[in-house]
């Protein structure tokens, strides 16, 4: 768990980075550093949504999992095409419903013990550096 564990924390470092970049445009520019911010998010968010493939083989609904695994990183892209001036309060609240739905169906049984807290406490501050970016 402690490898996993720094993993987690390293993976927030860049959403921190580009949020407080995004009110630092002596550092870089805010298109650049909100854009940055808005790919890194669409791409964790689908690399997260990974965590609900092990239920799909130990459930008696494989597609009904399936559909909900895809739909976060399906939803991230659609969002941040088509709906840019929304996109960081959906990736918020995208990353807060995987959160749940991870709770939700008892993903985090599958998981070693402290998992749930780890999750729970990068969520947070995935879902507040999403909040800087937009204020």
């Amino acid at each position: 768990m402690p490898l996993i564990r720094t993993l987690g924390y390293a993976g927030v470092i860049p959403f921190v980075a580009l949020a407080i970049a995004t009110h630092r445009p002596d550092l870089i520019a805010f298109d650049v550093s909100h854009n940055l911010f808005m790919l890194y998010s669409c791409l964790i968010l689908g690399f997260m949504a990974g965590v609900l493939w092990p239920v799909l083989f130990n459930t008696d609904k494989p597609a009904h999992f399936a559909l909900i695994a895809v739909s976060f990183p399906v939803i991230s892209f659609i969002s941040l095409a088509l709906l840019p001036h929304l996109a960081i309060m959906i990736q918020a609240g995208l990353f807060l419903t995987l959160r749940l739905t991870e709770s939700l169906y008892g993903i985090d049984q599958r998981y070693p013990s402290g998992y749930s807290s780890l999750r729970w406490q990068l969520t947070v501050i995935v879902c507040l550096a999403h909040i800087i970016v937009l204020i």
